[in-house]
């Protein structure tokens, strides 16, 4: 599976903001991001339907195992 450079940067963003303990809000992503609470909406939607991270509206994102997975080989 070929994954945009896109993808991978949110991937490895919410990894990161995880990692911090913080939890992956919608807003931490957007800031994290540089880019617009709409358009991290958006990306998180495609990431949940490609199964890659389990969103809930106002909670925020979590990586699935494929996810996970996938943003550590981005970060090594």
């Amino acid at each position: 599976m070929t994954l945009s450079q896109a993808v991978e940067d949110y991937l490895k963003t919410i990894y990161t903001l995880e990692a911090e303990g913080d939890g992956a809000t919608t807003t931490k992503i957007a800031e994290a991001m540089e880019v617009s609470s709409a358009s991290a909406t958006n990306m998180i939607k495609r990431l949940a339907k490609m199964g890659l991270v389990d969103y809930e509206s106002y909670k925020g994102a979590r990586l699935t195992k494929a996810g996970t997975k996938i943003a550590l080989e981005i970060i090594r």
